[in-house]
């Protein structure tokens, strides 16, 4: 039996609080005894009032006693981040003190160029043989666009793209109108621009909006990380997806694979992925229900006594 400690790793974003308790073999391999996700959206309205709201605070705080329990239940060490919707604010400290108090370590704030490179080492740990890749993470106040040749990052951008952002920013309608939907995607290709890459085929795509579509994609009744994680889909697959969710309401949109919580911004976020794409000249979406959390579980320095 091994005798590794469990490792608790928070990673707080702009729509989603993600908690990842696992350990690293020193093989490196990973195992997972819960990945879980609740969307809090910390960021609300952040980028266009600039302070972090005072209930989206409360909510975050409130998934983080959650974690810390899970945490000490399994006498797991914890390291928790977060990301560009507490980069944006101008009262980060009404959020990370409290944050500290709750975990016991500090709430480390990320820069975009980490954010990236952690996205990407999520998948590149798996290609150990090295070769081409690239990595998006949409989320809900960044979009990471990462291009490597195994684990060395060649290329790698956190463009200030997220679904929530551009929700607040172009939609008022529900649902969003064509001209909303033209405007998000015009302002993914303007911030894409800033990173010219030469085509590629395949995509691996991160986080929230990207695995949600690929639950929708695969008619699950519920969400399964197994049938998700490594699935395959085409441009023209998100697409569709994304006009036929466009033509919903919210209410509409809901199921038990598409919370509340990111059905209001699922379509922003699809129109990102599908920018993305097309940047990419990709012709295939590999979906990886993986993140920047589980580059941060650490490997053990030594080799573990037996029990």
């Amino acid at each position: 039996m091994s005798t590794l400690p469990w490792q608790a790793v928070i990673d707080v974003g702009t729509n989603t609080s993600l908690l990842l308790l696992a350990r690293r073999a020193v093989d490196g391999s990973l195992e997972v005894l819960e990945d879980r996700a609740i969307i809090t959206r910390l960021g609300q309205g952040v980028a266009a009032t600039g302070s972090l709201a005072p209930e989206a605070i409360e909510r975050t705080l409130a998934a983080l006693r959650i974690y810390r329990r899970a945490a000490d239940e399994q006498g797991a060490t914890i390291r928790a981040v977060t990301t560009e919707g507490v980069r944006l604010a101008d009262n980060p400290d009404d959020f990370l003190v409290p944050a500290a108090e709750i975990l016991g370590v500090p709430m480390e704030v990320i820069s975009g160029a980490e954010e990236a490179r952690l996205s990407y080492l999520s998948v590149a740990h798996e290609y150990p043989e090295g070769g081409g890749l690239r990595v998006v993470d949409i989320g809900g106040a960044s979009t990471e666009l990462v291009v490597g040749e195994g684990e060395r990052v060649i290329s790698a951008v956190s463009h200030r793209l997220g679904a929530v952002r551009l929700t607040e920013r172009f939609v008022a309608g529900d649902p969003p109108t064509l001209a909303e939907i033209e405007g998000m995607a015009a302002a993914a290709r303007e911030a894409l621009s800033a990173q010219p890459l030469p085509p590629s085929p395949r995509l691996h795509g991160l986080a929230g909006t990207v695995t949600t579509a690929a639950a929708l994609l695969l008619e699950l009744g519920a969400y399964d990380s197994e049938k998700v994680d490594g699935s395959e889909h085409s441009p023209a697959a998100i697409e569709g997806l994304r006009d036929r969710l466009a033509r919903l309401t919210l209410d509409e949109r809901v199921t038990p694979v598409l919370a509340r919580g990111r059905a209001d911004v699922v379509i922003a976020g699809l129109t990102i992925l599908l920018e993305v794409l097309r940047h990419c000249g990709a012709d295939t979406l590999v979906v990886r229900d993986r993140g920047l959390r589980y580059a941060l579980v650490e490997a053990p320095t030594a080799v573990p006594l037996p029990s």
